[in-house]
């Protein structure tokens, strides 16, 4: 049996991929401006960011860098179905860019700057899953907080959550 080492690396990103639509798939069109501090993104801001991580790992895997002093697209939805719309279609882009990626491709230099200020150059392997995957789940995770503050219902990420099992009772623990 041959393993292929994309895969084997990048193998989780179809279950991130459920996790992450069914996170963003509880998003109510009712706090999409919702914070939980003056200083935080609203509900829509951290969604669509977390929406624009997947364009964002499209991008680590096609372009040999990013330059954050140009503009790129950024997620402003209203609704849950413009939300999902979007996510649908950044999902699809990186999919297919996945299944183009070559080890080659993985071991190539990526360059991230603002103008002629460059920040850091590292393997597209290392920043992928850094500020690609890892960087998903962070903002998916804050996400989850957000959700549980306005009582919206969780689905679980990497277990159950109390919302899907009710022999989970968190509010005695401690």
């Amino acid at each position: 049996m041959s393993l292929d080492p994309v895969q084997l690396a990048f193998g989780d990103m179809e279950y991130e991929f459920a996790v992450t639509r069914k996170m963003l798939s509880c998003v109510p069109d009712d706090c999409f401006d919702w914070r939980p501090h003056k200083k935080s993104w609203t509900t829509g801001q951290l969604a669509g960011h977390t929406i624009d991580l997947f364009w964002f790992g499209a991008v680590i895997l096609e372009e040999d860098g990013l330059d954050m002093a140009k503009t790129w697209p950024r997620t402003e939805a209203s609704t849950q179905a413009e939300l999902m719309a979007q996510y649908e279609t950044y999902e699809t882009q990186l999919r297919k860019v996945l299944d183009r990626t070559t080890v080659d491709t993985l071991a190539e230099p990526w360059t991230l700057s603002h103008g002629p200020q460059v920040f850091f150059t590292e393997p597209k392997w290392v920043v992928f899953r850094r500020l690609g995957i890892s960087h998903i789940i962070h903002h998916r995770a804050q996400l989850s907080v957000y959700l549980r503050m306005n009582d919206v219902e969780l689905p679980g990420s990497y277990g159950p959550t109390a919302d899907e099992n009710s022999w989970l009772d968190y509010s005695t623990a401690g």
